[in-house]
């Protein structure tokens, strides 16, 4: 008999550890570094944006590139460095939390603008903000750029190889989008100068993968339904409880091509004006019972200079014509005060503006008349290709491009104005508006390089010396190409004030604000050399490199004009 069959019963086979996860390959590395130094790059411009409607442009960007550089190489020398240990690995988790937080305490730090100025002010807010940013963005790229191991090519290279792939691109893409960003401010909310950075911070929260968002949750919340400078509508109710305060309403606001562009309502004052950043475009006083019982039945320009410029029609010419024979050419808009006089003179009247905003809020707010031609575009290649193509077209033109403490450069050079003087008949007149500190170079410079385009100008400033205790003036250039002819204004009439009682005021000009071209006293010593005196295209540093104390000028006068808490919430 059989015995019972033996059963085996196989071995358990020995599990084995599982192997660890590949690591990720080499373009997933690098596709995440270009995004974290691409997004800085944005997040750069973007820290510039915000600052420019509480200190102007060029003030935000006096310290801005040497902060960066040193911020830069700070991180990436710790990444070399035994340093490297006191930073975190996973300190790419960070980058969302100071993202977000940055946009509330940038908004906390402009309050404190008056305080700082316009020096330091922007220094010290992105050393709180934007800096601290930059710094964790270097130093996750320096750590992403060391996984890829560069060894093998040597230690030399592997040593450079972080500032080679984090230095390089962020700076080429910083360039890239500070020329490329202004086209797509204000197309849409993300597009804004809070949108954008909200966007940033978002962006790098699905990027980094951070475990610690709810931390910047309540700065999200703030942003999206307090802060002022936020495109929402709960912001500008916000903003709008802050400004009543203040006895202001925002009407409307818009990121654009030249920068923040806003119009305000002075409630106690009855007034309205326009702003680019951190100045002002021009504005009108309203008709109000006290001002109608001076004599005031129509809305007046808060500037002068304004309906000054108007008196090119009062220049005495060879040929006297009508109105409706003449045409003009306005080089800027603002709030469109003289080009609208010009329209209801009867003049065919071409403006040429570079924002399309400031072109529909002058339509919207300030009653531009439309029957004009509008050519919204770069007022340089405008004018070189009509000058070319269609010269002697103008019997006017009126120079007034916002300056913003300043100059446009471009559009002073010597031969930008040959290009208009090309433009203008035998017997035409421009009238160019100047706004200058005229303790500095600048100003002498520029009015020299009209005065060698144009042989023949008259120079009014806006207000009485005894009037103004500041050395920075707006004026008017009266010029005319002929040299064989003094330039004089007829005798005003009634039709030509338009019931204004500014224009009754300057139009013509009154002789008391004549000023004669400044003399360069020692001008060789303290200016340059006579032919540095002159302002050539290519060689604009040789005003440019006043600009920054010329616009620190220009913030204190605007602090003046409105207060603090107007310019600081936008």
């Amino acid at each position: 008999m059989a015995g019972p069959s033996k059963r085996t019963t196989a071995p358990k086979p020995t599990q084995e550890p599982p192997s660890p996860s590949p690591p990720p390959p080499k373009w997933h590395t690098l596709s995440k570094t270009v995004a974290y130094l691409l997004l800085a790059a944005v997040a750069s411009t973007a820290s510039q944006y915000n600052l420019s409607p509480v200190y102007g442009s060029i003030p935000a960007a006096t310290f801005h590139q040497q902060g960066v550089t040193i911020t830069a190489l700070a991180a990436l020398m710790i990444s070399r460095t035994s340093l490297k240990r006191y930073v975190p690995t996973n300190i790419h988790q960070y980058i969302p939390i100071q993202a977000f937080w940055m946009i509330t305490f940038q908004w906390g730090l402009f309050k404190g603008s008056s305080y700082l100025g316009p020096t330091y002010g922007p220094l010290v807010t992105e050393l709180l903000t934007f800096y601290p940013l930059l710094f964790m963005v270097f130093s996750a790229t320096a750590i992403l750029v060391d996984d890829l191991d560069f060894s093998r090519l040597g230690p030399t290279f592997a040593e450079a190889a972080p500032g080679i792939f984090c230095y390089v691109p962020f700076s080429f893409s910083e360039k890239l989008v500070r020329l490329s960003l202004p086209h797509v401010m204000g197309t849409t909310d993300f597009f804004t100068r809070s949108g954008l950075q909200l966007l940033i911070a978002s962006l790098y929260a699905g990027l980094c993968r951070s475990p610690f968002l709810l931390i910047p949750l309540p700065s999200m919340l703030h942003t999206m339904f307090a802060n002022p400078h936020y495109n929402s509508h709960y912001a500008i109710k916000a903003l709008n409880r802050t400004l009543a305060e203040q006895n202001f309403t925002l009407l409307a606001r818009q990121d654009s091509v030249t920068g923040y562009i806003s119009v305000l309502e002075g409630n106690n004052d009855k007034f309205r004006v326009m702003r680019c950043d951190h100045s002002l475009l021009g504005g009108e006083w309203d008709v109000t019972p006290e001002r109608a019982e001076i004599g005031q039945t129509r809305k007046e320009t808060i500037y002068s200079v304004f309906t000054m410029l108007e008196s090119v029609r009062l220049v005495e010419r060879e040929t006297p014509k009508a109105d409706a024979e003449n045409s003009a050419l306005f080089i800027g808009l603002g709030v469109g005060t003289s080009p609208s006089a010009f329209i209801a003179h009867g003049i065919n009247t071409t403006i040429v503006e570079l924002d399309p905003m400031v072109h529909y809020y002058a339509t919207q707010y300030f009653d531009l008349l439309a029957n004009h031609t509008a050519v919204i575009e770069d007022a340089v290649p405008f004018v070189t290709s009509a000058a070319a193509e269609h010269p002697k077209s103008y019997d006017f033109i009126i120079h007034d491009v916002f300056t913003g403490g300043a100059e446009p450069t471009a559009l002073f050079t010597f031969e930008f104005l040959t290009s208009l003087a090309a433009l203008l008949k035998d017997d035409g007149v421009i009238a160019i508006n100047y706004a200058g500190d005229m303790a500095l170079p600048p100003p002498h410079i520029v009015l020299r390089t009209i005065n060698a385009v144009f042989p023949t100008c008259r120079h009014y400033r806006d207000t009485s010396e005894s009037e103004s205790d500041t050395t920075f003036i707006n004026m008017v250039v009266f010029c005319t190409p002929h040299l064989d002819r003094p330039l004089t204004f007829r005798r005003a009439v009634p039709r030509d004030h338009l019931g204004s009682l500014s224009r009754a005021q300057f139009v013509p000009p009154p002789a008391s604000l004549e000023i004669v071209l400044p003399e360069l006293k020692g001008g060789e010593a303290k200016y340059g050399k006579p032919e540095e005196l002159i302002l050539h295209r290519g060689g604009e540093q040789v005003i440019e490199k006043w600009h920054r104390e010329a616009a620190g000028r220009h913030w204190r006068i605007m602090r003046t004009v409105l207060p603090d808490a107007v310019w600081e919430n936008w």
